[in-house]
């Protein structure tokens, strides 16, 4: 399989983005690193896999219970962050620069946990196949992943409101496709999950709102136009930056709440199998 595209978005701009706000990132995604805590129950002492760690936030709390984490990622500068927190917090969780697609650890685990981290490989049968052969005997695998876009305001809404702008309507992707949307159908994670080995698959639905990152009106619309879909839809278009961010201020000023937080729907799957 090749995944040589998403490497190199998360070495780009992309993963600079996210180790630049990783912090406001962490806050607005933690409801998910908890949800994923709570379904895991990590035991003490328990080899645990964080797929797509990220800057190591939920590699982090998994290591505070007493887990002995490995957190892998394709993203450098993710991980050169989630290594500083680790020795700055005294947990001794080992990051790996890596693509879980083929990687295998030194000895197997009894646990993988993933916050948004498994969606994004170009033939994920096989990645979860090669991660199920990273497992113990009885082990089993946590994650969270987005439900469709549709579902998702704090995704959709900056999309909408940036459309009248744009040059070209943004294209949907294809169902499976490497995205933060490439799981939302949970046939095919379970087809997915199925084909790679994996039993028992239960989907639980999140439905809930998060905050999203900025005190005020301006900030979060910022933040709407450097992270997220409609980064992806604004790239190379050559159109006014500032129109795009006066109208997203205009919508999320009516939403913000009197301390200017805004707060969005979220919709996610909870998804729990055994190796």
């Amino acid at each position: 399989m090749d995944n040589t595209a998403q490497i190199e978005s998360w070495n780009g701009a992309p993963g600079q983005k996210w180790a630049r706000d990783a912090d406001q990132l962490d806050q607005m995604l933690a409801p998910f690193a908890g949800a994923v805590l709570a379904a895991a129950r990590p035991v003490e002492g328990e080899r645990v896999i964080d797929i797509g760690c990220g800057a190591g936030a939920l590699s982090l709390a998994l290591a505070q219970q007493g887990a002995d984490v490995t957190g892998v990622d394709v993203s450098v500068p993710l991980v050169e962050l989630a290594r500083r927190r680790a020795s700055e917090d005294n947990l001794g969780v080992r990051f790996i620069v890596a693509d879980a697609s083929a990687w295998r650890p030194a000895e197997p685990a009894q646990l993988l946990v993933s916050r948004f981290g498994v969606m994004f490989f170009a033939d994920p049968a096989a990645a979860f196949a090669n991660l199920r052969a990273a497992m113990a005997p009885g082990g089993r695998m946590v994650f969270a992943c987005w439900r469709p876009l549709t579902e998702n305001e704090w995704a959709l809404l900056p999309v909408q409101t940036a459309l009248p702008f744009l040059k070209t309507p943004p294209a949907a992707s294809p169902p499976g496709a490497p995205g933060p949307f490439g799981f939302a159908d949970r046939a095919f994670v379970g087809d997915v999950l199925a084909r790679a080995g994996w039993s028992n698959v239960v989907h639980t639905p999140w439905d809930g709102t998060i905050r999203l990152p900025g005190a005020k009106a301006e900030e979060t619309a910022k933040f709407m136009m450097d992270i997220g879909p409609l980064s992806r839809a604004l790239a190379d278009q050559g159109i006014d930056l500032d129109t795009v961010k006066q109208a997203l201020v205009e919508r999320v000023g009516k939403l913000a709440g009197v301390n200017g937080e805004t707060h969005l729907k979220a919709a996610a799957w909870i998804v729990e199998a055994s190796a």
